[in-house]
């Protein structure tokens, strides 16, 4: 990138993309749960994804990965095993400085989970085929 931040003491830069890497995947899981829960309410998801993303619960996320929920496509961008890489950086730092992680917590697992069915290289918006298998829906 040209544009430098300087966020700290060294090591923050290392802060900061965890700390992205723990909104992304957050975000992504909430993002696959609507999907998940639109679908069994029977509302048409195109026209929902458009109006949520429209208002406070847009997102870059949403906007990027929105037909990847609409197409079940998760050719890989950014794939579950290096999120899972991550999600390991995330939780360790966290613990190191005690600080709770309880939502990232769970969506780490979340990851984990998808890794250890075989889908690690996947993109990290098959977070939702783990709503679907937990919803009992087909994957």
């Amino acid at each position: 990138g040209k544009t430098i931040v300087l966020c700290g003491p060294h090591g923050s830069g290392q802060t900061v993309k965890a700390a992205n890497q723990l909104i992304v995947a957050v975000n992504i899981q909430a993002c696959a749960e609507a999907v998940v829960f639109l679908e069994k309410s029977g509302v048409d998801l195109t026209a929902a994804l458009d109006v949520l993303n429209g208002g406070l619960a847009g997102s870059t996320v949403l906007t990027r990965k929105k037909d990847n929920f609409l197409k079940r496509d998760f050719a890989p961008g950014f794939r579950i095993d290096l999120h899972h890489k991550d999600m390991g950086i995330v939780t360790d730092a966290a613990r190191n400085v005690g600080a709770a992680l309880p939502v990232g917590g769970v969506v780490a697992q979340l990851v984990a989970s998808l890794r250890a069915q075989g889908d690690g290289g996947l993109d990290h918006s098959a977070l939702l085929r783990s709503v679907e298998r937990l919803s009992g829906s087909q994957v």
